[in-house]
Order: structure tokens, then sequence, then C-alpha cells
């Protein structure tokens, strides 16, 4: 997974995590885990008035069986939200996408999502 955090400091992900008090090494760096989970999601990073944002997102042809990821700061409160266009047993909130908007990925843009908001911020697809 060292390939998969390379990636994140390059396109300057790891300043975002670390303004939410997150390592990129501590979240993603497994030795457990030799194939990256993450290789069919689009990484981007999202900065608005008080918000910071790093999402992970699959690409259109994959988003009907893969999560989108979106670790954000507000108001000085870390979130992980776990987002999918199916139904899941438990979510906490249905999220009607705008068609157009400075903060999410173009991907999720008129799409409806179930939202589970998760306070473990381990990304899901490293999870064992």
């Amino acid at each position: 997974m060292k390939k998969l955090t390379q990636y994140l400091a390059s396109i300057g992900a790891d300043n975002y995590f670390d303004k939410m008090n997150l390592s990129i090494n501590s979240l993603f760096l497994s030795d457990k885990i030799e194939i990256n989970p993450y290789s069919d999601h689009n990484w981007e990073l999202r900065k608005g008035e008080g918000i910071t944002v790093v999402n992970a997102i699959p690409s259109e042809d994959k988003q009907d069986r893969f999560f989108w990821e979106e670790w954000y700061i507000h108001q000085g409160e870390v979130h992980h939200h776990i987002l999918s266009l199916w139904k899941p047993a438990h979510f906490d909130e249905i999220f009607e996408c705008p068609e157009k908007d400075d903060i999410h990925p173009a991907l999720s843009f008129g799409k409806r999502w179930y939202v589970v908001e998760e306070a473990d911020m381990t990304p899901i697809l490293l999870r064992r």
C-alpha cells in the first residue's frame, strides 16, 4: 500500500488529512494488503469556506458496487462518510447531490446517495 500513500502525498492529500489530525500513513499504510483496493477510485480534494474534504469516489461504471468515501473537517469536527447508491441495512441520511457545486466530485452529481456517518476513520476497503 506504499504506492497508495505515495500517490496521496503527491496530490497533497497528506496536507488535507493533517488538517483533520489524521495521518495517511496511519490510515492507508498496511502491510497486510498487497493490492490497492482503491485502484477503481478517483481521489479529489476540495476546500470551501470552512470545509476541507478528501473524496475517494469510484469510477462511474463501478458505483453500483463500490462505496464513495469522504473525510472532511467542518466547524472543527472531523467526519467520515461512507456513501452508496444502494440502500444499506443502516444509513444515517439520504443525500441528493446537486447537479453541480464546488465541494463534491463531479462523479457524484445528480444522484441519490445513502450516507453512513462513520465514527471509525479507517478506510472501509482496508478494514479486516
